[in-house]
């Protein structure tokens, strides 16, 4: 059998017509499963925000403060705020959704803040650390639970006991400057929100 001589056009053609196949392989796959996917990340943040407010019944987003929550974040990208409320439609607090910078990317957490704006807890969502390193912001016994009680009116006064971890530095700041921007965002923006916070 003859070899069809190899030219440019032909190089090109082969190239276009792959990258055609991919991409609309690509799209298909996307088409079909964006919207499981869209529902499995809805789900682990309400996860998150029911283990950081635990005595809350119902988050709502509160888009209205996001711009200025995102100001008073500086560096860290806030990506949403909650207003969460109890059963009786008693204020709980707020959950607020940050993106720190860890070593092998954002890190996406969810910080939780009472009435009173301490930290009631802290949950991480998703992230690119590194097995074995980075991940021991997950695995090292207690670690996450230095930031719960930390005062958002006042968070860089909380912040100076911080307990940073061996070998996993940047993940670990990561986490504290998630929590210390969500005190400010609790400091600059949400202490003078009371609707929705307090009882009624």
């Amino acid at each position: 059998m003859a070899r069809v001589p190899s030219t440019p056009a032909r190089m090109v053609g082969t190239v276009f017509v792959t990258c055609l196949v991919a991409a609309s392989a690509l799209a298909a796959t996307y088409m079909l499963t964006r919207d499981r996917i869209a529902e499995q990340e809805a789900a682990a943040e309400r996860l998150a925000l029911q283990s950081v407010l635990s005595g809350a019944d119902a988050f709502t987003l509160a888009e209205e403060l996001l711009p200025a929550a995102a100001e008073a974040a500086g560096d860290v990208p806030v990506t949403a705020v909650y207003r969460a409320t109890t059963a009786t439609g008693e204020g709980a607090g707020w959950g607020v959704r940050l993106s720190p910078r860890g070593y092998a990317g954002p890190v996406q957490v969810v910080v939780g803040l009472d009435r009173d704006g301490l930290v009631s807890g802290v949950s991480i969502i998703t992230h690119n650390e590194t097995p074995g390193l980075g991940t021991k912001i997950l695995t090292e016994p207690g670690w996450m639970d230095q930031f719960t009680g930390w005062d958002g009116a006042d968070i860089a006064a909380s912040a100076r006991g911080f307990d940073n971890i061996a070998g996993a530095t940047k993940s670990a700041v990561a986490i504290r400057n998630g929590v210390t921007a969500a005190g400010a965002v609790y400091a600059e923006v949400l202490a003078g929100q009371t609707e929705g916070v307090q009882a009624p």
